[in-house]
């Protein structure tokens, strides 16, 4: 079955360097295709996912957290619109934060941060192993989706702006 890899924290503020586009290369019998910079791979070979994880730890000079999941949950994810009614730009960005684990809490949503206004990150729902939300340019400092998600759900997540996950779908749908 098809996967996409969502490696966290790789390639950010000069911590877990790689390169994508050589490690898509040393996976081409998995049939691997980079998307960005940030470690998101659409992996269109059969393996299990077990062998996709370990395939790429094998080849990576860090230590590396993953997920990795069924292209199904990604292609339904994109076709479900979540971003339908909000009106994205370069100030507002929808992001999808992908879970490491299931959630060990259950915050009340929508969840703002920082709280009141003016927001910077707001969580708006979890959908299977997604979250979900939007992020808006704020002069009060830079806030991260995966932190708020991490923090309010009590495991592990890495986040992709909306526009890679459609990026990897239009891959998957060729």
């Amino acid at each position: 079955m098809p996967h996409v890899v969502f490696l966290r924290a790789a390639n950010v503020g000069g911590k877990n360097v790689f390169r994508p586009a050589q490690l898509a290369i040393a996976l081409a019998h998995l049939d691997a295709v980079n998307v960005g910079a940030a470690g998101t791979f659409l992996v269109r070979g059969k393996a299990p996912a077990a062998t996709i994880r370990s395939e790429i730890l094998a080849r990576l000079p860090f230590e590396a957290e993953m997920s990795v999941r069924p292209v199904r949950e990604v292609l339904d994810l994109v076709r479900s619109r979540p971003f339908a009614r909000v009106k994205l730009s370069k100030d507002l960005r929808g992001w999808v934060a992908v879970l490491a684990g299931p959630p060990r809490a259950r915050p009340e949503l929508p969840l703002s941060m920082p709280a009141g206004k003016p927001w910077s990150v707001r969580f708006d729902r979890v959908e299977g192993a997604f979250a979900l939300g939007v992020w808006r340019r704020s002069t009060s400092g830079f806030v991260f989706p995966s932190k708020v998600v991490e923090d309010s759900l009590g495991v592990r997540a890495t986040t992709r702006w909306w526009e890679t996950i459609e990026r990897v779908a239009r891959l998957i749908e060729g």
